[in-house]
């Protein structure tokens, strides 16, 4: 219960697992790989991932940046927790983006090894967003959610401490992503972005802009 097994993800011919705690099987890297790889857009420093994966039995949370250093355009790094069930049920969660760290290149020892649970950050104050998550979540169609936000990577503090907030029973079921532009039918379950991709498909899609502070639901920025 207090070590955490990590994973990073980066560009060597291909992006896949450079360094990690534990190994992975084929089917394992398939089901992960969707959610450690990003395109970034001006401007953009970071992405948020939490999401259960099943052939894991586990809940996996990353950070991914940009990696312009790499031999080739468009890579990114993606260093990834992976929460046993035990651990996303009963273990306090808002210390881990802590742990969640840009490697240096070519300097991938520290990610061999699974790391010592952090202490808890409840003392740090709610941010804004956070109530605002909270209501979306409570919201009667029960559809996914897309916060407009414009700087997405702020919303990782409130994204962890909702999950934080949540029933553990509910805890697997709460996935999300931050990223520049929220993409319709996407497999989260909440997506906070500057801005929507694409026109809407799912009729349950409740869309949030606390920049004109009117939620509406199935409405395009």
């Amino acid at each position: 219960m207090n070590l955490v097994d990590q994973l990073l993800f980066g560009y060597d011919d291909g992006h896949r697992l450079i360094a990690g705690s534990r190994s992975l099987s084929p089917r394992q890297q398939r089901d992960v790989l969707p959610h450690l790889d990003a395109s970034f857009e001006a401007g953009e420093a970071q992405q948020l991932v939490g999401i259960a994966i099943p052939s894991l039995d586990g809940y996996l949370l990353a950070r991914i940046w940009p990696a312009p250093e790499r031999p080739r355009h468009g890579a990114v790094w993606a260093h990834a927790l992976i929460l046993t069930a035990e651990q996303l049920a009963r273990m306090r969660l808002d210390g881990l983006l802590g742990l969640l760290n840009r490697p240096q290149d070519g300097q991938f020892e520290p990610y061999a090894s699974a790391l010592a649970w952090p202490p808890s950050s409840e003392d740090a104050p709610r941010p804004p967003l956070l109530r605002i998550l909270a209501w979306g979540m409570q919201a009667p169609q029960d559809g996914p959610l897309i916060v407009l936000w414009d700087a997405p990577d702020e919303a990782e503090f409130a994204l962890i401490t909702l999950l934080d907030a949540t029933r553990s029973t509910h805890r697997p079921g709460l996935s999300f992503r931050s990223r520049q532009r929220a993409r319709p039918a996407s497999p989260y379950r909440i997506q906070v972005a500057a801005s929507i991709a694409g026109p809407l498909g799912d009729a349950r899609e409740l869309v949030i802009d606390p920049r004109q502070d009117l939620p509406a639901q199935g409405r395009r920025d």
